[in-house]
């Protein structure tokens, strides 16, 4: 069944169904033609797919990250990264660098990140003589900081198909994220040095006080989500809900920029958003147990290892699989299906779980700058007004200085580790 499970999968992807029902319905297709089940199975494992309390975080987390957004935050955010490193050269590349991180500690999502930061920094950094390639570039791959720094909805997903804690993973991304974004502003820093581009001027303490309180009630928001999460007083699920409360006080009590109309349009992003993703969940739970009551992880692990238990080669082997799958499938439906194949068998030649899981959500984001299913480029033509070639081209940079990241975390898995170690 799995030999023509993969193929039927990719047809109906040819024949243009959405990601979610070629997953399902290939399922369906094998149990009626090849398996001899009746169908019924396929929506009973969908539902089960997505009975799941820790995917209930998923919408509330969106749903903070649009209240959050609406209301103003990204502005105050954007100010406040320039107020910290907007005097180095190339100032403003490098606040568009710290700002999808801060951003993305927020919203927990790669397209939001780069639509939040690039429809205020790119115009921006146009308008200050920065080359238009080299701006939309390092945006959209700041961008795919969102799901690495935490709370990360990719780790969320990681999580509950492994059975890994969410919180070491949130932990473990942090200085992922941080190694990841100082890369690009040291590249921001070098490229803006060679062309002469300019730099804001060394702030003042009132400056930086100014915008640390301007930005302060959107930094709280991250504080309440990992400290609730680290503290044991709340679970993931229950720290997003309270994230929302939290968001929607900032923005229609302390902002005032949220009014019942715009609370509307925030709550029909937020089913519009999450509504895609659950769906594709749901699809690739379906998916993903086919393989798995198959026994194909176990005969994949036999046949990788039969060539090599050597740990290197095979993290790097699922590092190209990875890559490859990223440039296909989005990140949620590659970590449903690839997850349970793949972290069982880097757990068989010394891989930790939580490393495994950062390898992979790291590959994925590369993924979310790869044609032709690359979201980042997507959401950055509507910012740039650009072509998918040109805004893809533009990144071309970029994404080999997070192929760089990515080999650092593949093989140093200190960065992943750390602080997980420290904090459980």
């Amino acid at each position: 069944m799995v030999s023509a499970l993969v193929p039927a999968f990719f047809g109906l992807l040819l024949f243009g169904l959405p990601i979610f029902a070629a997953l399902a319905l290939s399922v369906a297709l094998i149990f009626y033609f090849i398996g001899g089940i009746d169908p019924v199975v396929v929506p009973m494992r969908m539902f089960s797919g997505m009975n799941n309390f820790s995917l209930m975080s998923i919408p509330f987390f969106i749903l903070a990250a649009e209240l959050m957004r609406i209301g103003g935050l990204s502005d105050r955010l954007i100010s406040l990264a320039r107020a910290l490193i907007g005097w180095l050269p190339g100032g403003l590349a490098a606040a568009a660098v710290v700002a999808c991180l801060m951003f993305g500690s927020i919203s927990g999502s790669s397209p939001a990140t780069v639509i939040a930061i690039g429809t205020i920094m790119y115009p921006a950094m146009v308008a200050a003589g920065y080359d238009r390639f080299f701006s939309i570039g390092l945006i959209t791959t700041a961008g795919t900081l969102g799901p690495i720094v935490p709370p990360s909805i990719a780790l969320i997903i990681y999580g509950s198909v492994t059975g890994s804690s969410v919180g070491k993973l949130f932990a473990a991304g942090l200085l992922p994220a941080l190694l990841i974004g100082g890369i690009l502003i040291a590249y921001a820093c070098w490229y803006s040095v060679h062309k002469g581009y300019p730099r804001d001027a060394f702030p003042t303490l009132r400056s930086v006080f100014t915008a640390v309180k301007r930005a302060a009630w959107g930094l709280g928001l991250p504080v309440i989500l990992l400290g609730g999460i680290y503290s044991g007083v709340f679970t993931p699920t229950e720290s997003a809900a309270t994230a929302c409360l939290y968001g929607w006080f900032v923005g229609a009590v302390v902002y005032r920029s949220i009014s019942l109309r715009e609370m509307l349009v925030v709550l029909r992003n937020t089913g519009l958003i999450s509504g895609p993703l659950l769906l594709i969940t749901a699809g690739a739970s379906a998916f993903s147990w086919l393989l798995a009551s198959t026994g194909a992880p176990s005969d994949l692990a036999k046949y990788i290892l039969s060539g090599t238990d050597n740990p290197i080669i095979v993290v790097a082997l699922f590092n190209v699989i990875l890559l490859v799958a990223g440039c296909f499938l989005d990140s949620a439906s590659a970590i449903i299906i690839l997850g349970p194949l793949m972290q069982p068998i880097a757990a068989q030649v010394g891989v930790d779980p939580i490393h495994f899981g950062i390898i992979m959500l790291v590959n994925l984001s590369v993924g979310m700058l790869t044609p032709p299913v690359g979201l980042n480029l997507f959401v950055a033509m509507g910012v740039a007004k650009m072509t998918l070639f040109e805004i893809f081209r533009a990144a071309l940079p970029t994404i080999a200085l997070m192929l760089l990241a990515l080999i650092v975390l593949s093989y140093v898995p200190f960065f992943s580790l750390l602080l997980p170690s420290l904090m459980f």
